[in-house]
């Protein structure tokens, strides 16, 4: 049943949001017309099954589709749980939004591995530097007279409701009329707002601020400014600038002084953007002798090696598995999330943030997880569960078991609470893994030393600097190197462009930072789905 011209009404609980549709349109795509942020981790791809909705007493939904079948589960069926990405509105009525995108209870990574001692902005009164990761974004106020960071405040991105990766948020920006726009002012109108809080708290006017710098992936730099990423989607993945001139903020809808201009730290390629840069060159990377190795491990993964002489750099498809997307009882990284799994006196303990009852495994507790049951021998080397009928390990024996699918399972929690890890979700593990592996040999290759002669590992980002080093060295997320070499940078993106915002020198720097690293294609090499397939063993 295709979209028709009948306009039918729909109203969203619990938000009561009102909302004119076609029938036959998408639930998802009537819900995002409206501004009703539904979760969609796989973009509507019809493959996570968690964007669920419920039809009030008056259904709206087409019948039930083959793929939610085969995604939901029949006690979700018999409650009239649907998919949001698959049903189809067809007539009045009300849904009920199971799956919600909220921002609050969100664990942010907003804290610097240095401080700010170079102050030469280029501008008086106050700035805003803004990391626009794929998941959050954090804002920094900064006093550009005064020299100071003031204030900071985080949030998820709003555009999670478009999906949870790059890939997906490329496919919906160029997938209808209006859509780049929808998803641009999304993001920025929920940057002013937060623009606005900072300024009131601190009591200035939005008008004494007089710059805004940008650090986010290339894609994200797209979609903020408006320029369809639709180029990056395929190879060769070219972006339709590496750096774009200043403009007015007024043009994206964020209101600060009315002369006050946006400036976007410069792209390497596609998929190795200015939030990468703005850590090299906060890092002092390209000024070191030594060779050191970046690696930021988010919903997209950079790797960089290098140091003073050159560097290299790559991108891997690692990140949706391990913020969530695509593991069954999966998360982002917010309170009731399973964070950390340990073994205590033969027995599994499983810590949650904020301490509240488990609701879910956001990556470092994935992680963990998998690199103890490894290390028990539950998971063997090729990421197989051994068979429950097999185990004779008391300690998990009890926990092993089957889906109504017959697929292998363990609990992790209490019956109570219960979040189970999967073997699809340790295949999904294995394919981030193998991903990054390949890009850490490849970089190795290109300065041409071997793991051990690296002389410090660096890891970026909230999971970087949130995993536990044993787990992710276990499973091979990091290399296995002397621990003494790694470190966690805390959030360079950031910190670069807090850099880039206090001192205009430092912002031309990022310039020629971003001339210094050679991009590699991983895709491209003629061996990689060998490396790739060898890479996903533990």
């Amino acid at each position: 049943m295709g979209e028709t011209d009948e306009k039918i009404t729909i109203t969203f609980m619990p938000d009561n949001i009102r909302a004119e549709a076609h029938s036959g349109e998408l639930a998802a795509d009537a819900a995002s017309s409206a501004g009703v942020r539904i979760g969609r981790h796989c973009g509507g791809a019809g493959v996570c099954g968690k964007c669920r909705v419920m039809a009030g007493e008056e259904n709206p939904f087409a019948p039930l589709t083959k793929t939610e079948e085969n995604l939901l589960t029949p006690e979700e069926i018999k409650k009239g749980v649907r998919l949001s990405c698959c049903a189809k509105v067809i007539k009045n009525g009300t849904i009920h939004v199971v799956d919600r995108v909220k921002s609050a209870g969100h664990s942010i990574l907003e804290g610097f591995s240095r401080d700010i001692s170079e102050w030469a902005p280029d501008c008086g009164g106050y700035g805003i530097a803004v990391d626009i990761g794929t998941t959050t974004v954090v804002c920094y106020l900064l006093a550009l007279s005064g020299h100071e960071v003031v204030d900071r405040i985080s949030f998820l991105n709003p555009q999670v409701a478009f999906g949870d990766d790059v890939i997906s948020r490329i496919a919906y920006s160029s997938s209808q009329p209006g859509a780049l726009e929808r998803i641009q002012r999304t993001l920025t109108g929920e940057m002013d707002k937060n623009i606005g809080t900072m300024a009131e708290r601190n009591g200035i006017s939005k008008e004494d601020i007089t710059e805004i710098m940008i650090a986010a992936n290339t894609v994200m730099e797209h979609l903020f400014a408006g320029v369809s990423p639709k180029s990056i989607g395929h190879s060769p993945y070219m972006p339709e600038f590496f750096l774009k001139p200043p403009f007015k903020a007024s043009a994206v809808g964020i209101n600060i002084n009315e002369a006050g201009v946006v400036k976007m730290i410069p792209n390497v390629a596609g998929y190795v953007g200015a939030d990468i840069v703005a850590g090299v060159a906060a890092l002092d990377m390209d000024r070191q002798n030594k060779i050191r190795l970046l690696v930021d491990i988010g919903t997209n993964n950079e790797i960089v090696i290098g140091g003073s002489e050159g560097m290299f750099c790559c991108a891997t498809a690692a990140g949706p598995a391990l913020e969530g997307a695509r593991i069954q009882y999966g998360m982002r990284a917010s309170v009731g999330a399973i964070e950390k799994v340990t073994l205590e006196n033969g027995l599994l303990k499983c810590q949650t943030i904020g301490g509240e009852a488990p609701k879910g495994l956001c990556g470092s507790g994935l992680i963990d997880a998998i690199a103890l049951l490894l290390n028990e021998g539950i998971i063997n080397e090729s990421g197989r569960f051994e068979y429950p009928e097999k185990c004779r390990d008391e300690r998990f024996m009890t926990r092993l078991g089957r889906s109504e699918s017959g697929m292998v399972r363990l609990l992790l929690t209490d019956e109570e609470h219960p979040v189970y890890l999967t073997q699809k979700d340790i295949r999904e593990v294995q394919l981030a893994v193998g991903a990054v592996k390949v890009g850490v040999e490849v970089m190795l290759e290109q300065v041409g030393i071997t793991k051990d002669k690296i002389a410090e590992v660096r890891l970026a980002g909230a999971f970087g600097n949130n995993i536990d080093i044993e787990s992710a060295a276990r499973v091979g997320l990091i290399p296995d190197i002397e621990r003494a070499k790694i470190h966690g940078v805390k959030n360079t993106s950031g910190l670069g462009a807090c850099l880039s915002l206090a001192s205009e020198k430092f912002y031309e720097r990022t310039k020629e930072t971003a001339q210094k690293m050679s991009y590699v294609e991983l895709s491209s090499l003629p061996d990689f789905q060998k490396r790739f397939v060898k890479a996903m063993s533990f």
